[in-house]
């Protein structure tokens, strides 16, 4: 009998696991705990933020890309940043 052996056709990026990985109100209760004075909400946005942030320079950096774009640049990336027109 022959055994059949299933290889992944590619390796999943890191940038990948660490997103899939983190959990977002753990690092929120962290950050609410070393800042009292901020809001959970407030602590769960900033959680977000270094979430995102992190997972856009491990992106980068699978991608060969040297320089992350400055946040000057990420207006051309946000459709309503010069338009007042609504989505809906």
């Amino acid at each position: 009998m022959s055994k059949i052996y299933k290889f992944p056709r590619k390796h999943r990026a890191y940038s990948d696991k660490f997103l899939n990985g983190v959990k977002p109100q753990v690092i929120g209760d962290f950050i609410k705990e070393q800042n009292p004075q901020l809001t959970i909400k407030a602590a769960d946005a900033m959680a977000l933020a270094i979430i995102y942030s992190t997972y856009l320079q491990l992106v980068f950096e699978e991608e060969g890309n040297l320089v992350v774009p400055s946040m000057d640049e990420y207006e051309q990336y946000i459709w309503a940043a010069h338009d007042k027109k609504k989505l809906h």
